[in-house]
């Protein structure tokens, strides 16, 4: 067999110059991504206040707060870490004991106050943060769960079987 090249060509930005000053621009500047993304995150925390939440719901709520955490981290908005963390333990909570009911995730007053408060800081935060702050914010998100320091929340299916 013929050895295989370690050659690959690398991306050719058509416009660098643009896709650097991409970076400094605000999220809510972006025409549908700041859009789409809060009615994502505002849909799936209304699932869970109806009661009919699905795992991608919760998915989308663990991602979000993440990214909260991760940005108050970074600077933005790190007075409220207690209440992030207050709002993830809620949904930590909220997720396990869904999973222990057969995939039912039903809060407590106190949980979608907790929820609640955390959402509002994350929109807070995406309509203040550059592009280059978010994917600064997933990078972190990314390197901590790889190094295994984030809890697991739901595991699903595994634990119903």
């Amino acid at each position: 067999m013929k050895k295989r090249s370690k050659y690959r060509p690398r991306v050719i930005f058509q416009n660098p110059l643009e896709f650097v000053l991409s970076g400094f621009k605000p999220v809510r500047d972006l025409p549908g991504i700041y859009i789409d993304v809060q009615i994502k995150n505002r849909a799936a925390l209304e699932q869970i206040r109806k009661g009919d939440a699905t795992k991608e719901d919760i998915d989308m709520l663990i991602g979000a707060f993440n990214i909260t955490e991760a940005l108050a981290i970074m600077g933005k908005g790190s007075d409220w870490l207690d209440e992030i963390q207050q709002g993830q333990d809620a949904l930590l909570e909220l997720s396990r004991r869904g999973v222990a009911n057969g995939m039912r995730f039903i809060m407590t007053a106190k949980q979608w106050k907790a929820l609640k408060l955390v959402m509002d800081l994350h929109e807070e935060q995406l309509a203040h943060a550059t592009v280059y702050n978010i994917e600064k914010a997933h990078d972190f998100v990314q390197k901590v769960m790889a190094q295994g320091k984030a809890r697991a929340i739901v595991q699903i299916q595994k634990e119903i079987a």
